[in-house]
């Protein structure tokens, strides 16, 4: 089964937090997920060499976290759904129906930096 490893040497931006979403302009919002969207699709469109998408995929998120102040795992994980569609338009995963994609673990680690790693499983 095919696999892909995106790293972000960073954290999902914090205005893609819920909590925040709600506070920014549409057209602010509107930015910063085209942003995060077209930083994922390139990194993965330039490990992926146009291969054909993954039909059935597990995307997992490993957040490492340089700070220890208090972080949300839920709010992390909401904040990486443009990071999702970013790997459709890569055409790493087919879709982010339930029927093509499911979620695998997600976990945060203290660490010397802040990252988020994407782990992209095909599965059956």
């Amino acid at each position: 089964m095919r696999q892909l490893v995106v790293k972000l040497e960073h954290l999902p931006p914090s205005e893609l937090n819920p909590n925040n979403l709600r506070r920014l302009h549409w057209t602010m919002r509107s930015q910063i997920t085209s942003i995060a969207r077209q930083e994922v699709g390139w990194l993965a469109k330039v490990e992926w060499h146009d291969d054909k998408p993954m039909m059935k995929a597990r995307i997992s998120y490993e957040f490492t976290l340089k700070y220890r102040r208090r972080h949300d795992i839920d709010n992390l994980l909401s904040s990486c759904k443009p990071y999702t569609d970013g790997l459709i338009d890569a055409g790493v995963i087919f879709a982010d129906a339930i029927k093509h994609l499911e979620i695998g673990l997600v976990r945060a680690i203290y660490s010397d930096k802040d990252q988020t790693i994407i782990t992209i499983e095909e599965i059956e």
